[in-house]
């Protein structure tokens, strides 16, 4: 436990530890890219040529300023976590690749956090582009390991923000990296779960574990990448479970909080968002509380409709294990707290540059009974 010693001999109290979580941002400025290159890939060419760039350039260094206040406002903050697709990647070019790394990099610097900053590699950081994943590793992974003052490899690594509080970070296994066989990040998280005392564990993943909308971009999906060993996901939940450990995640643009029941306990899952498309984010009209499963698929018969039947059988089969669900379009930053005290682990949820929570969840309590506060 961690206890912070007070005046009178011999009385200790318990210190609640926080961390900022925040999802996608894609860095991007036109000078970054060759754009011929961009023009070959039209799935990128319109975000580049009319978004991330400008959202980039006015909202992103304001949003990190607001981070930046909030991590010394908000007690116990230890770290500001970024869940992947910290860039827009898609360079076209080494040089340019490393060029776009260095210019966040900069930008993080210049934010001048008084915490370090924790980062999980997105598939746009090592986008099937050239040079992209060595620009990650000669750019963003040595300021990784400057700020948490450890070596982290290719990106999965375990880093602790107190002695009861640890996050166990996971490679991306969706883009063409160096596409480790998925059976590598269970065999990380099981045996960094054996070495931890840990109470409060957190993965942190760009890609989430369980499919929170119908296009199935879930780790050991089996779409993009065939799955040979059909149990392997069903044994990463159940590690997951057992440990007790809350899985943080982005990649969808959405901000959603759910539980899943396995034979080992409850996983719950939030997914982060934090592509700020103006200054005054509005409140979400809608409020997705139905896990559609396959319903979804129905609802936008257009998208992929090669891979329909399997995803339907995905979320056919998912919808039978969610105890609970929300999902809206919301860009924002979370907080998140434990406690020695309770326990607890507290959400607090911020809509864009707000400085007051939106929604605040008691993820243990959701763990325990599966089942949201509203």
């Amino acid at each position: 436990m961690l206890f912070l010693l007070v005046c009178l001999p011999g009385v200790v109290l318990s210190q609640d530890v926080s961390f900022i979580a925040l999802g996608d941002m894609h860095y991007d400025r036109l000078q970054d890219h060759n754009l011929d290159f961009v023009m070959s890939r039209p799935q990128d060419y319109k975000q580049i040529l009319n978004e991330y760039p400008q959202y980039t350039a006015f909202y992103m260094p304001r949003f990190l300023q607001l981070i930046k206040k909030q991590t010394n406002a908000q007690p116990g903050v230890k770290a500001v976590v970024q869940l992947g697709d910290l860039v827009e990647g898609v360079a076209g070019s080494a040089a340019l690749a490393r060029q776009m790394n260095r210019g966040i990099v900069d930008m993080l610097y210049e934010t001048g956090l008084p915490v370090p900053w924790v980062l999980v590699k997105g598939n746009h950081d090592v986008s099937n582009s050239p040079g992209q994943p060595e620009a990650w590793q000669e750019v963003i992974r040595p300021f990784i390991e400057g700020q948490i003052g450890k070596f982290i490899g290719h990106g999965m690594y375990t880093y602790q923000i107190s002695p009861n509080t640890e996050f166990f970070v996971l490679d991306q296994f969706f883009s063409v990296d160096r596409n480790l066989p998925e059976s590598e990040m269970v065999d990380f998280l099981e045996n960094a779960f054996k070495g931890s005392t840990a109470t409060y564990k957190f993965v942190l993943t760009h890609q989430p574990v369980i499919p929170v909308t119908q296009r199935c971009w879930h780790l050991l999906s089996g779409i993009r990448r065939p799955l040979k060993d059909t149990v392997l996901r069903e044994s990463l939940l159940n590690i997951l479970a057992k440990n007790k450990a809350i899985v943080l995640c982005a990649h969808l643009h959405e901000y959603s909080v759910l539980s899943r029941k396995t034979k080992s306990g409850n996983v719950v899952q939030v997914m982060i968002n934090s592509v700020n498309r103006g200054l005054n984010t509005p409140l979400p009209n809608v409020i997705h509380r139905e896990y559609k499963g396959e319903g979804w698929i129905d609802s936008d018969a257009s998208w992929q409709p090669e891979t329909s039947e399997t995803r339907r059988k995905i979320l056919r089969e998912e919808k039978k294990h969610i105890t609970d669900f929300q999902l809206m379009d919301l860009p924002g930053y979370a907080l998140i707290s434990v406690s020695d005290k309770t326990p607890q682990v507290t959400l607090k949820y911020f809509n864009g540059f707000a400085e007051v929570p939106y929604q605040t969840i008691d993820l243990s309590k959701l763990m325990l009974t599966g089942k949201l506060p509203f």
